[in-house]
């Protein structure tokens, strides 16, 4: 038990025979071995109580290092979180200017479209417009000049004819 052999154990009980007495040494053995018995299971409370306290340490710890990965994870997921609402924020100004341009877009249709009607009622008035054809053009040019060669002879011709 505490690391003694046979002969010490032996030696312990002459001795203790010699000075309690034959009469006593069973009543004496009998306290001994209830000490021993309330000293060991002191002494096992003791250190399953130490080893329940290095156990809610250790798991102190392990809980602490849970915590610690878990407030880890969430700066990690805040920081995904902002990316994300950054690239959500760009697609959302994105679509805006691409409702913009739209915008600018139509704006530029219609206004094409306004061109495209003014042309088409320029050459509507033009068709109305008639262009007098070559030969009208030469016939009247014909004409003009005979009528300003007769006129500018007209003192020359008799009267009576």
């Amino acid at each position: 038990m505490f690391g003694l052999g046979f002969t010490e154990i032996l030696l312990i009980a002459i001795v203790a025979l010699l000075f309690i007495g034959p009469d006593k040494l069973p009543e004496t053995m009998k306290s001994i071995a209830k000490a021993l018995g309330k000293a060991k299971r002191m002494f096992d409370d003791t250190k399953s109580t130490i080893e329940n306290e290095l156990r809610v340490h250790d798991l102190r710890e392990e809980a602490l290092q849970y915590k610690q990965q878990i407030e880890d994870s969430k700066k990690q997921l805040a920081s995904f979180k902002n990316i994300a609402n950054k690239e959500i924020n760009e697609i959302k100004n994105e679509a805006t200017l691409t409702k913009l341009d739209m915008a600018d877009d139509a704006s530029i249709d219609e206004l094409f479209d306004e061109a495209e009607n003014d042309f088409e009622d320029l050459e509507s008035n033009t068709q109305k417009v008639e262009i007098p054809k070559k030969q009208e053009i030469k016939k009247e040019k014909k004409l003009a000049s005979t009528s300003e060669t007769t006129s500018a002879f007209k003192h020359l011709k008799p009267k009576d004819s």
